[in-house]
């Protein structure tokens, strides 16, 4: 009776009682005649909804935004595929207050997935400026310097210096997170991504270079390394260190060395990136973390923009070769272990 029902009301379905698989054709017209005025009676709709014809007015506004999602999606490169990766950049900004039209072209032109912003100069995260640099189908996370009391904000003069942000893809799930280390030394943002390959751990660095290295420096760095060791996910560490790594009579940059090496990890960066002829702007991974297409591009400040791709794979745990015997079998003999 319910299909009599749809067939008088909506559409002829005799071919559709006829075969199991409906032609394309019902589809269509059946959703031409329910955005029509007909209104269905109640057991007509319960039926069209039984058999999958129509859904409900809240699922298809939901099916609608996912398929313009899609849609925006589709106009750019699958992300993180094994032979594309995560398209990272990691830049010294120098205030984004003037830059945030360049840096949006080098989103755009480089077709980035995840830049890594320092020294922002911004006061927080309703930050006009910060919002400027947030395309259609981006996200940002930002830590601005704590403002110091008594500052005069309202003062034209008034320059927040300092400051991180990360401004990643929709399509990668970028959650913040606080490792629970305080680090006077440095400033950092940490998040945790993950896209449809994996996850990965992102923490951008800034060390002021008017603070001078000590032993502070290196010691709550070995920190942020201890925490970042609880994660087996590939770990990204890029930003302005403001260490000589270049230069090799230095001895903050062998200290440095030392440091990376008795963590694990390894830096990829081996062209000047600052005016100077220095290398400033690291990037830093464990050594068992593929990162490929390390360059040094323009410059957009004192500072040169750092390019490079890793590749977020799903951790893969090795095969472990097991004994076993049968409880009837069981000796005191056996079960020692040679």
């Amino acid at each position: 009776m319910q299909l009599c029902a749809i067939a008088t009301e909506i559409l002829p379905l005799n071919q559709f009682l006829k075969r199991r698989q409906p032609p394309s054709w019902i589809f269509s017209e059946v959703k031409y005649e329910v955005n029509s005025d007909i209104r269905p009676t109640r057991s007509v709709r319960k039926a069209i909804f039984s058999l999958r014809l129509w859904r409900p007015r809240y699922q298809r506004r939901h099916a609608t935004r996912l398929f313009k999602r899609d849609q925006e999606l589709s106009r750019t490169r699958p992300l993180c595929t094994g032979e594309s990766g995560l398209s990272v950049v990691c830049v010294n900004s120098r205030s984004i207050g003037n830059k945030a039209a360049t840096l949006c072209r080098i989103i755009t032109e480089s077709n980035v997935d995840v830049m890594v912003i320092t020294e922002t100069w911004h006061e927080g995260s309703q930050s006009s400026a910060l919002k400027r640099l947030i395309l259609p189908g981006y996200h940002c996370v930002d830590a601005a310097r704590p403002i110091l009391a008594g500052a005069a904000v309202n003062s034209v003069e008034f320059q927040n210096h300092g400051g991180l942000a990360i401004v990643y893809r929709s399509a990668v799930r970028f959650l913040k997170k606080d490792i629970g280390v305080k680090v006077p030394s440095f400033e950092y943002v940490c998040g945790r991504g993950s896209t449809r390959d994996g996850q990965f751990m992102l923490l951008g660095v800034y060390r002021p270079g008017s603070q001078a290295i000590n032993a502070v420096f290196f010691q709550e760095l070995s920190m942020v390394f201890e925490r970042l060791s609880d994660y087996s996910c590939p770990v990204v560490l890029c930003g302005d260190f403001n260490v000589h790594v270049d230069d090799s009579s230095s001895l903050h940059a062998a200290r440095f060395a030392d440091l990376l090496q008795s963590a694990g990890y390894v830096q990829h960066v081996n062209s000047a990136t600052h005016t100077a002829g220095h290398t400033l702007d690291l990037v830093i991974t464990r050594s068992d973390t593929d990162v490929t297409g390390v360059r040094v591009g323009d410059f957009i400040s004192d500072h040169a923009v750092v390019h490079f791709t890793v590749q977020v794979k799903r951790p893969t745990d090795e095969p472990q070769l097991l004994t076993r015997s049968e409880w009837r079998n069981l000796t005191k003999t056996s079960s020692r272990r040679t």
